[in-house]
């Protein structure tokens, strides 16, 4: 049993290391200094530590990262981070996304002493806008209206109309009205009274 475990264990990473690699990037080194990835040119600016690894950064890279001026790689526990900084000055992203907070990124993210490096993008590629890629994925710019028209898109619903009561009704209706007896007014006694009254119980005696 130990045995067949320990083969399906293989099998699993193996299928799991043929995933990673069919979806790793390409890196190629023209020069010391100089690299490609997918074919993106890219300058090593600094290798702290022989931070820079070939093929951890094939495994790790996204192209989410291609829209950043600089990317940053650095090893914690043997596995490699990537993150993406601008150019200084750059209203693109956050303040502290400025390559300008490098130093603080490394102090507060990153152990102390760790090895990194620091690549530049040389071929940014700007990402496009929403109206660009709902033209592009749906024919029609995100603001334009469709041809049905200004119709909402959800139904209304609809108020039943009530039936409306009849004046007529509802003068002829005729509420009796008791009034409020004085003191010094005799009460009238009820038909159900009187008759309480007159029934009288004899008790005979033997």
């Amino acid at each position: 049993m130990n045995s067949e475990k320990k083969e399906r264990r293989e099998a699993q990473l193996a299928k799991k290391a043929e995933a990673i690699k069919a979806a790793a990037s390409e890196v190629k080194l023209t020069d010391e200094q100089h690299l490609t990835v997918d074919g993106r040119p890219y300058e090593l600016l600094v290798n702290f530590h022989s931070g820079f690894d070939v093929e951890k950064l094939e495994e790790r890279f996204s192209d989410i990262l291609t829209k950043y001026d600089y990317i940053v790689g650095d090893i914690g526990f043997d596995q490699l981070r990537l993150h993406g900084f601008y150019e200084s000055g750059s209203k693109k992203g956050l303040p502290a996304q400025s390559i300008d907070r490098l130093q603080d990124y490394l102090n507060e993210y990153c152990n102390f002493g760790c090895p990194y490096f620091v690549l530049k993008n040389l071929a940014v590629t700007h990402p496009k806008s929403s109206s660009a890629m709902d033209k592009e994925l749906y024919g029609k710019e995100s603001g334009q209206k469709n041809h049905a028209g200004n119709k909402p898109r959800g139904r209304k619903r609809q108020r039943r109309n009530k039936p409306q009561r009849n004046s007529s009704q509802s003068t002829n209706n005729n509420y009796s009205v008791h009034k409020r007896r004085t003191k010094n007014e005799p009460r009238q006694t009820t038909p159900a009274e009187k008759r309480t009254k007159k029934r009288r119980f004899v008790i005979r005696q033997k």
